[in-house]
């Protein structure tokens, strides 16, 4: 995380209302919490300069911004970077909440939501007033970590914490005991706070949402459909929780697809330009080892539409005197626009596996009312799922098997190439080296001949020619075919 720090003129003596901004959690890959808006109030007996510390992310093109005092007894920092979730459970249900607030140098509701994010139980108000009393009750069990969330609090820029290996499917699915079942959260951590996010959001011109997150669960809708679809996924996640299956962003590791959306309710082949929002990672549930995307999204309708202030309105919208055409011919411009009513998708987030299941609303807010039946389906249809994954592992085994031996054979013959490459090229090598002692033993036999022969004449003519001779030799150089014998190299095979 990179801090950039802007400082800006000294503040006078005096007290002072400063807004706390605050988000909670937020990591490359699990930033589920909203922004908390607080205010505190510090009093300066000395001007001091404060600073603005603006929380950059690597992987995120928008932070937190924080507004804090330069003062170490407000911002308070921690040795420990890095804090599990069994220890702030134990500190939780020893040490009054306030208490563990101070050590880590945070507020209590900053806290709160550290807990939330992190599932684990904490006291209710008036806890430690009963324990005070000798009224102390039975402490809940701290849930067991689901595939995909975190396992610590990490904090000071500390590497996050992910569950990563999901766990073993059960030979039954059994609802969670009376104990278990009070620890639900009354909203999902997936869902904490997101309609913040959906409040800042562009809009499309046909009226759908894109928030600037993108690491958040995979809702596709438009403004007035916002509370009815986080309330639906809260009911799906919650009622998927209560079965012992979890839900969560898929683990980046795991590179897991997501299924595009097409919220047009009639298929049709006209173009749609790819304008509505997708996440970073998808959201999934995990059925045992079995991994299922999963999207809400609402449905569009194809109508008449006209375009006031650069966006669509339903004709029907309009006063009536506004619904007439503008062009000569009474043609009437079209547009998919959001229906306010929601669909399901569940798909497989596995490669080259296909599998998809829609449910839709027929009216809005039915689909709530089908949430047992498609945890019922998904619950029947994990072993079919697994049994195609298995499938197309078995498929691709024998492909990248099949492959290797490809490469094997091609390698084979590139190297067998090389060898009798090796070889010629040797061999081109000796014959020049033979040809040039023939050239070298013919030059030789030459100049001898012309050495016999003189020896036949007179003595001023026979310098003459032994003059002329060794000038010829000089220019031809070194005869000696050692040399050039000397200079070959055999393959080396």
């Amino acid at each position: 995380m990179s801090d950039v720090q802007l400082r800006t003129a000294p503040l006078r003596s005096g007290r002072w209302q400063l807004p706390l901004a605050v988000f909670a959690l937020i990591t490359p890959r699990h930033d589920n919490a909203a922004l908390v808006l607080s205010s505190i109030s510090v009093t300066i007996h000395e001007p001091r300069l404060f600073e603005r510390r603006i929380c950059l992310p690597p992987t995120h093109k928008h932070s937190c911004m924080e507004d804090t005092p330069n003062i170490p007894a407000v911002i308070g920092a921690s040795p420990e970077d890095t804090v599990t979730r069994e220890s702030l459970y134990e500190q939780a249900w020893s040490t009054p909440m306030t208490k563990i607030a101070e050590r880590y140098g945070v507020s209590s509701s900053y806290l709160a939501r550290v807990f939330t994010h992190l599932n684990i139980p904490r006291p209710a108000v008036g806890y430690w007033a009963k324990v005070a009393a000798g009224k102390r009750k039975a402490t809940p069990p701290l849930p067991e970590v689901q595939p995909g969330a975190l396992l610590a609090w990490s904090r000071n820029g500390a590497p996050e914490q992910i569950s990563r290996t999901p766990p073993k499917s059960p030979a039954k699915i059994r609802t969670r005991s009376p104990d278990r079942m009070a620890v639900l959260p009354r909203r999902h951590p997936l869902l904490v706070d997101v309609e913040e996010y959906f409040k800042k959001a562009q809009e499309t011109d046909e009226g759908y949402l894109r928030p600037s997150k993108r690491s958040m669960a995979d809702l596709i809708v438009s403004r007035s459909g916002v509370n009815q679809a986080v309330d639906f996924a809260n009911q799906l996640f919650l009622a998927l929780m209560k079965k012992g299956l979890a839900v969560a962003l898929s683990d980046p590791t795991t590179h897991m697809g997501r299924e595009s959306v097409d919220h047009r309710e009639v298929a049709s082949n006209r173009y749609v330009h790819p304008a509505v929002w997708r996440p970073q990672r998808p959201t999934v549930v995990y059925v045992g080892t079995v991994v299922f995307g999963l999207s809400i999204y609402e449905i569009s309708e194809y109508v008449h539409v006209k375009r006031p202030e650069k966006k669509y309105v339903r004709l029907t919208a309009l006063p009536v005197s506004k619904r007439r055409s503008d062009y000569p011919d009474r043609w009437m411009m079209s547009a998919d626009m959001p229906s306010s009513r929601l669909c399901l998708q569940v798909y497989s987030p596995y490669h080259s596996v296909e599998w998809i299941q829609r449910w839709t609303e027929n009216k809005p807010g039915d689909l709530a009312s089908k949430i047992p039946g498609i945890v019922t389906s998904l619950l029947a249809e994990a072993p079919i799922l697994a049994g195609k994954v298995e499938i197309e592992r078995i498929r691709s085994e024998q492909e990248r098997q099949r492959h290797q031996l490809q490469m094997e054979e091609w390698r084979r013959k590139e190297d067998e190439k090389r060898r009798l490459k090796v070889i010629q090229d040797s061999r081109d090598r000796l014959e020049t080296v033979i040809q040039t002692w023939a050239k070298v033993n013919s030059i030789q036999a030459f100049f001898e001949d012309i050495v016999q022969n003189a020896q036949r004449l007179e003595t001023q003519e026979r310098q003459a020619v032994l003059d002329r001779l060794a000038k010829a030799m000089e220019l031809i150089g070194d005869l000696d075919a050692l040399k050039h014998f000397e200079a070959w190299n055999p393959p080396k095979i």
